[in-house]
């Protein structure tokens, strides 16, 4: 298997009517999240496979479909091929008759100009046709979309885009609905509220506060010269927390002094996808650049549907590409900052990562975990006979562990509420039977006290349960 970039549209043109002259396999094509993959055979292209959506595929022009889906080539300058030695799969749309490179290259190059032209009077071809007179075969245009049209018409391509665009300065044809130009693609935005501002400079709680009551989506990020946190929000509400230590309540009564913050608003369909930058659920792990055909798990992404973060690494950078379903839903450089581009992946030097998607929300367990350390510590001070228990129940426990006398997660908690809940439980039984309820109760009102500013800053009572 060979792979590479088309730098522009003539490599393309060379890739297709030079090297595939007398070969036989697939050429994949990937750009900005979609891919196509030409069935070659002797110099003629015989089938390939497409994405088809709200199209009957029995009733689609496969030759107009194959011209149409290649239209993105022209439009772009760099797109990603493989070419791997493979027989044609079921799935693979069969020509009516077999093309040879240098004739797609003309029939492409035609039909695009003609497209262009059309797409001067319809702005995009997922809007509705109205027929404002009629004409003979009209019910094949009267509120179907353009690209439905041109792509189940019986007519060549380059005919029916004619045909289309004469109706319409004729008077027989207009637009009935304007749809989206991309249907489900989105334009994404990653906004620095606040970037590297000392913590000594801000009230850290009013900012959590103020977060929470605008409703806000995204990331905090503190780093200080020993600890770091990223607490995620999701509308306004914490949801999770990295790395998952309850230490982090204590960091926000006394942060480092040389800490920074930077708040992040991150769309959610992003955000996520984000935060499987801490799942230990790695289909890939650092996997060296000399061991990973890159070109092929970009396409394997787009055919198998994948939903989750390809990340390359290389020096202090990180690449990470969002996907939902198969769907390149932005390209994110993480550096100094973070940031969507659309640059093209590393070549080489790089380490690879791919995580499918599963929910990452934790911040509820988080807290959960301070409680449980303030009975525990509560426990040592009065009752030390109960903690033999306590630690035969820490060491039977795949949750948790005791490091320097403090209960932490051994793993990341994330669905594991119902764990961390009785674990919770049988502390509060064991306090209660040590010191009775009231005595408990109002020694978990004393040690919870310093953190009365916090928990009314994030509204704690919304992840207590009862």
């Amino acid at each position: 298997m060979i792979f590479g970039y088309f730098n522009s549209q003539q490599d393309f043109v060379d890739l297709v009517n030079g090297f595939l002259l007398n070969k036989k396999g697939i050429l994949g094509i990937y750009l900005e999240g979609k891919s196509i993959e030409l069935y070659v055979e002797d110099g003629y292209i015989k089938g390939f496979y497409a994405e088809v959506e709200d199209i009957n595929p029995a009733k689609i022009n496969t030759l107009s479909l194959l011209l149409y889906d290649l239209f993105s080539l022209l439009d772009h300058q760099k797109a990603l091929f493989t070419f791997r030695t493979e027989t044609a799969k079921g799935l693979f749309f069969q020509l009516d008759r077999s093309i040879s490179a240098e004739e797609l290259i003309l029939q492409l190059q035609l039909a695009y100009q003609e497209f262009k032209s059309l797409l001067n009077l319809i702005m995009t071809p997922y809007a509705t046709i109205r027929v404002l007179k009629p004409f003979g075969g009209m019910e094949h245009y009267d509120g179907k979309s353009f690209a439905s049209v041109i792509l189940t018409s019986k007519k060549p391509l380059v005919n029916e885009i004619r045909d289309l665009r004469e109706l319409i300065h004729s008077g027989f044809l207009d637009i009935g609905q304007f749809l989206a130009p991309e249907k489900g693609r989105k334009t994404y935005e990653v906004d620095y509220v606040v970037q590297k501002v000392s913590v000594k400079n801000i009230d850290i709680l009013s900012i959590l506060e103020s977060l929470r009551t605008g409703m806000f989506t995204g990331c905090i990020s503190i780093k200080g010269a020993h600890s770091g946190y990223d607490l995620y929000f999701n509308r306004g509400k914490a949801v999770a927390l990295y790395p998952y230590t309850h230490d982090f309540f204590d960091f926000l009564l006394n942060p480092e002094a040389d800490s920074t913050m930077d708040v992040i608003s991150i769309p959610k369909d992003l955000l996520e996808k984000l935060m499987l930058r801490h799942s230990k659920l790695k289909l890939i792990d650092g996997l060296s650049h000399d061991l990973v055909e890159l070109g092929k798990i970009f396409i394997g992404i787009a055919r198998t549907k994948f939903s989750g973060l390809l990340t390359l690494h290389k020096g202090n950078e990180k690449m990470h590409f969002v996907y939902k379903k198969g769907v390149l839903l932005a390209s994110l450089l993480e550096d100094d900052q973070l940031k969507i581009v659309r640059e093209e992946p590393y070549m080489d030097g790089f380490l690879l990562d791919l995580i499918p998607f599963e929910p990452m929300e934790n911040f509820s367990e988080v807290l959960h975990l301070l409680l449980i350390n303030t009975v525990y510590g509560i426990i040592l001070r009065h009752n030390s006979q109960a903690v033999q228990s306590i630690y035969y129940h820490l060491a039977t426990s795949d949750l948790f562990k005791v490091v320097e006398g403090s209960i932490y997660f051994r793993k990341d908690p994330k669905g594991n509420q119902k764990e961390t809940l009785d674990f919770l439980s049988f502390l509060l039984d064991l306090g209660y039977k040590a010191l009775g309820k009231e005595k408990l109760e109002e020694e978990l009102e004393n040690s919870l006290h310093p953190y009365k500013d916090i928990f009314k800053a994030l509204e704690i009572e919304d992840y207590i349960k009862r």
